[in-house]
C-alpha cells in the first residue's frame, strides 16, 4: 500500500512538471526592431495627472526583441518600468503574462500588470494589458492596447 502511494505521488509530480513545461512555449515572433503603438486609458485619474499620464492618447515607440524576450515580455518599453515579468501560459502565437512590482517612477507608486499578446503572424501582433497602480494613498486602474509590427532584424546599438 505504501509503495502504491509513493508511486502515485511520483506520477502526479511528473505529470505536473510535464504539464507546466509544456504550457510555456516561446512566441514565434521575428527578432529585431519592432514598431509599437500603445493606447492607454485610466480610471480614477485626477485631472492634473490626466495630461501627464497620456489618458486616451496613442504613444509610439520602438523596441528591440531578442530571442530571450520571446519567453518573457517582448514588447516592454525599455527598462524604465522595471517589472518582474512572469509568463502564465504561452504558445507559439499567444502569451498570457503578468508583471509585478513595477516601478513606474511616479512618487513611489508601483503597478501590477496582467496582459495577453497575440501574434497574427511572426511580424505582426496585438496585445492588451490591465494595470493596477497604487501608492501614496492613491489607486488607479488602466488599460493599454497594443499593435506591433516588425521593422527589421537589426536593432540600434544599446
Amino acid at each position: 500500500m505504501r509503495k502504491s502511494i509513493v508511486l502515485a505521488a511520483a506520477l502526479c509530480v511528473g505529470y505536473l512538471a510535464s504539464a507546466l513545461s509544456q504550457s510555456v512555449q516561446p512566441l514565434k515572433a521575428s527578432t529585431g526592431l519592432w514598431q509599437m503603438t500603445e493606447k492607454m486609458s485610466w480610471v480614477g485619474l485626477p485631472p492634473e495627472m490626466a495630461a501627464l499620464m497620456g489618458n486616451g492618447k496613442t504613444h509610439s515607440y520602438t523596441t528591440c526583441v531578442k530571442t530571450e524576450d520571446l519567453s518573457s515580455n517582448p514588447w516592454a518599453e525599455g527598462s524604465d518600468q522595471k517589472c518582474k515579468w512572469t509568463v502564465v501560459t504561452s504558445t507559439a502565437t499567444d502569451m498570457d503574462i503578468k508583471g509585478t512590482g513595477c516601478n513606474v517612477g511616479m512618487n513611489g507608486m508601483t503597478a501590477e500588470v496582467r496582459g495577453k499578446i497575440h501574434l497574427l503572424d511572426s511580424k505582426n501582433g496585438t496585445g492588451a494589458f490591465d494595470i493596477s497602480m497604487s501608492g501614496n494613498g492613491q489607486s488607479l486602474t488602466g488599460h493599454a492596447s497594443y499593435t506591433g509590427k516588425w521593422v527589421n532584424s537589426a536593432c540600434p546599438a544599446e
